[in-house]
């Protein structure tokens, strides 16, 4: 890449979670061994990617799924945004990790050969003190949708996915309470991060307006009472955490 094209890239990813520990050169050099790809707006990407390279997410949404070749349902993983690394899975093991890829707006993302990734890793020791706890945050989403599924009915799985990316508000921000990274999804999307049907999502999602607990209007996402909203997750308990 050119040096006003890595100095853009490096302004945009420096202040992440995983990069800020970084010194500027050591996140320079990665830059300077990646090659810039884009993906198209519900673009379904290749599946072995992951397995061949690492991708660092510069902008967009990366939806994660896998497919049942018998019933063609799909379960999203993850939604991999800004800073988010795509294949994690492969990148620790160097094994395939078949996921089918969808990005859910224009996707901007920086690509590198799998190998080289974790050469650069092995050189760059200090980059694990975010990496490390990076893996250890998805790997509990992971384990919270597994547990969602075994204990918890479509409502209360409906309403924890919400919660878990309402955005707190200062007093006097907004109105009312709004909602990042699933904010325009369909009903499809958000059936498939919980594990459900779009006609039991959207029933769902219905119920919700009508309670007044979010507001759901042209594909975007805002949540109005958030006390009602906890009390659906059994977590009423946190709710002051959310007024602070």
């Amino acid at each position: 890449m050119h040096d006003d094209v890595i100095n853009d890239t490096y302004n945009r990813l420096k202040n992440l979670p995983l990069f800020h520990s970084l010194e500027e050169g050591a996140l320079k050099a990665i830059l300077q061994e990646c090659c810039p790809v884009y993906w198209s707006k519900s673009e379904t990407i290749n599946s072995d990617i992951g397995s061949q390279y690492v991708h660092i997410i510069v902008s967009g949404r990366l939806k994660l799924t896998q497919i049942d070749p018998q019933t063609g349902r799909s379960v999203a993983l993850f939604i991999l945004h800004t800073g988010d690394i795509f294949d994690f899975f492969s990148l620790l093991d160097g094994k395939e990790h078949v996921v089918f890829p969808v990005a859910l707006d224009t996707v901007e993302a920086l690509s590198m050969p799998l190998e080289r990734a974790r050469e650069w890793i092995c050189e760059h020791p200090e980059f694990n003190q975010e990496f490390l706890p990076y893996l250890g945050e998805k790997m509990r989403e992971l384990e919270s949708f597994s547990e969602s599924l075994v204990f918890h009915d479509t409502a209360t799985r409906i309403a924890k996915l919400i919660l878990k990316h309402v955005i707190p508000k200062e007093s006097g921000e907004h109105e009312h309470y709004p909602v990042k990274l699933i904010h325009n999804l369909s009903h499809e999307s958000l059936s498939e991060l919980i594990g459900s049907v779009r006609s039991v999502v959207s029933s769902q999602i219905h119920k919700l307006k009508e309670e007044e607990i979010i507001i759901s209007k042209r594909g975007h996402l805002a949540v109005k009472n958030l006390e009602a909203l906890m009390e659906k997750c059994d977590l009423f308990d946190y709710y002051h955490m959310y007024k602070k």
